[in-house]
């Protein structure tokens, strides 16, 4: 219907509430007033079009109507801006005042970060099929899961300590770690290169853990700001002929046949504290290193040299375990060994010792890979040349005098 065939004033209601429109007629056009009433006050609006006062008018209508007194006295873009903001937080079922407190406060606590990009990061840690589960809880879960499927007592004994460490330093669920935390955490961490980064493999172990259970987002990389570092590759210690001796002669009896399976065999220190003499006996000629019991949770068979057997001969038994005491002391007794021989303890120096030698008297590092439990690429990279053929028969043909009549020295054994 066009504005001319309309009688005026329009009344626009909304329940009680009635806004007219009327018509003036002016030199300069026609013009439309929007008129209404609060608390015996009238007031008016203009509008130069009939269409927008019609709009203004029902605006006006509907406000009254719900009491919504301070949006209707609102003009201009004040009053579209309310109107917007009423709008957008009209599904949440708020009153404005409380959204726009609500909002200040959290702007205060993201010092900068607007709200948007806040809310997004917790949805990622926090949306759909992620559930709570507290970061010691979930260290306890993987070691409980490793256990399950037959890992070393090694590696588990290495996943209690570098994640202990880890779950003592965040006393909250795992989805509210922050990549800030854990970057944090690291450069507190007083470590080499190489402790750090066998750190940093456990606890990327662990948070893919967590990933594939949905206790933390799969969009999250908590370990962006770390970054690994480099390491100073070591060269590897090897005794000789002569220091082994002077190590054997000092050693005590039940200590002699333990130096014995590292220097002649290979073991690792922790192989041979879980190792039984029925591990011996199983197999005549070899020992069997049960996948429980090695460090790469792989069993393997390794012979047993013709000098080795005679210290095995000799060796006492006093229980099932070649080692029948304490890690501890066993550790102590191997240093105070080296202490009374006059020789400098190096680590792991006996296997790798044994891996040199071996390699120098057979010439076959796939062959001394399996023997050892690494792979070849680390034989032929690290123990390749390090000794010669004369050398390696020298090692591997030192024995006790004569097996089953051996006259203490020391506290040690007589060599030939």
């Amino acid at each position: 219907m066009k504005a001319k065939r309309r009688r005026f004033p329009i009344a626009i209601k909304r329940g009680s509430s009635v806004v007219k429109i009327y018509r003036d007629h002016k030199p300069t056009g026609t013009y439309y007033r929007v008129a209404y009433h609060i608390g015996g006050k009238r007031h008016r609006l203009h509008h130069n079009d009939l269409k927008k006062a019609i709009a203004e008018a029902e605006a006006k209508a509907g406000q009254l109507s719900r009491g919504d007194i301070d949006a209707v006295q609102l003009t201009g873009r004040d009053r579209l801006v309310y109107g917007r903001a009423l709008e957008a937080i009209r599904e949440h079922g708020l009153p404005l005042d409380a959204a726009a407190i609500e909002y200040s406060e959290a702007r205060k606590l993201l010092d900068g970060v607007t709200l948007v990009d806040a809310a997004r990061f917790y949805s990622r840690h926090h949306g759909r099929g992620i559930t709570r589960k507290s970061v010691a809880d979930a260290v306890d879960a993987m070691i409980a899961a490793k256990a399950a499927k037959g890992v070393s007592q090694v590696y588990l004994a290495d996943l209690r300590y570098r994640l202990g460490v880890f779950k003592e330093a965040f006393s909250c669920d795992v989805s509210a770690v922050t990549p800030d935390d854990v970057a944090a955490f690291f450069e507190r961490l007083r470590l080499s290169p190489r402790s750090y980064n066998n750190f940093l493999r456990t606890v990327r172990t662990f948070l893919t853990f967590a990933q594939n259970r949905g206790w933390l987002s799969k969009e999250i990389d908590l370990l962006a700001r770390v970054e690994k570092r480099s390491e100073t590759r070591m060269p590897v210690e090897i005794f000789t002929p002569s220091q082994l001796m002077a190590l054997l002669k000092n050693a005590l009896s039940e200590l002699a046949p333990c130096f014995a399976l590292a220097a002649f065999a290979g073991l690792r220190a922790e192989e041979i504290l879980r190792l039984d003499w029925a591990d011996i006996e199983r197999r005549p000629g070899f020992i069997e290193v049960a996948a429980h019991k090695a460090k790469t949770a792989t069993r393997r068979i390794v012979p047993i040299s013709e000098n080795l057997g005679r210290w095995l001969a000799i060796a006492p038994r006093e229980a099932d375990r070649m080692w029948p005491h304490s890690k501890a002391w066993f550790f102590e007794a191997m240093r105070n060994a080296a202490s009374d021989a006059k020789i400098k303890w190096k680590q792991n120096a006996l296997r790798h010792s044994f891996i040199s030698y071996r390699l120098a008297e057979i010439q076959d590092v796939n062959r001394v890979a399996l023997e050892a439990g690494n792979s070849p690429q680390m034989i032929f990279r690290h123990y390749r040349e390090l000794a010669t053929p004369e050398q390696a028969r020298a090692w591997f043909s030192i024995r006790p005098l004569q097996a089953g009549n051996i006259v203490p020295i020391s506290g040690g054994l007589r060599l030939s």
